[in-house]
């Protein structure tokens, strides 16, 4: 856990900004047993529900996921998840989750304020334990990886309910080209099932981007 953060990232190569102990940002080191390059997207799975139950668990409210990871409360981004993975082989050693999380920060580059929130934005009396929030997900990540064999398809089902814009007509930059589109949901595999035009299709993280 780091009380300031110097050179936060991103996804896509964009920086992570963050003020000096004002907000939560951790790495968590994980070693899933025999789990394949292929399986890697239940990390993200389980890390995002995760941080939303310990978000739920401090301040109660309506969170989505934008995926893959980015937390998203009343439609503004409340913090992220970045996981690298070490290989072996076919296997992954482990990986190295990053969580960052706007706790008690207030201003933001004028480039972004329109797009991100804090906890303390949205609930200027609340109080938050960093180390108490980082146990709590710590705990909920242990428990969804005990649940994973059994109940794959209903942590899925789980990540789905609380995706951003799902089921929404919103605007899309898809092969450079702007369009219409619907979120449907995420497959086992990671890829986003999107309504493009009338047309259903399996996009990577390269393949879309979202214009709000």
């Amino acid at each position: 856990m780091a009380k300031n953060q110097t050179a936060g990232k991103g996804q896509r190569g964009n920086v992570w900004v963050s003020e000096p102990n004002q907000n939560l940002t951790v790495s968590i080191l994980l070693s899933p047993h025999q789990w394949t390059v292929q399986q890697q997207f239940w990390l993200t799975v389980i890390t995002s529900l995760a941080v939303v139950d310990a978000l739920q668990s401090v301040f109660p409210a309506d969170y989505h996921i934008k995926w893959p990871n980015d937390i998203i409360l009343h439609g503004k981004k409340l913090g992220g998840i970045l996981i690298e993975n070490a290989l072996a082989g076919k296997y992954i050693k482990h990986s190295i989750i990053g969580i960052g999380i706007n706790v008690f920060q207030k201003n933001f580059p004028d480039t972004i304020h329109h797009k991100v929130t804090s906890l303390m934005l949205e609930n200027p009396n609340l109080k938050v334990d960093f180390v108490d929030f980082i146990v709590k997900i710590q705990g909920g990540l242990k428990h969804y990886l005990q649940r994973l064999e059994s109940s794959r398809n209903e942590m899925l089902e789980l990540y789905n309910r609380r995706l951003f814009l799902r089921d929404t007509e919103a605007d899309f930059l898809y092969e450079g080209k702007r369009m219409k589109g619907v979120i449907r949901r995420v497959e086992e595999d990671g890829l986003l099932q999107i309504l493009l035009e009338g047309q259903l299709k399996k996009v990577d993280l390269k393949g879309i981007v979202y214009i709000l």
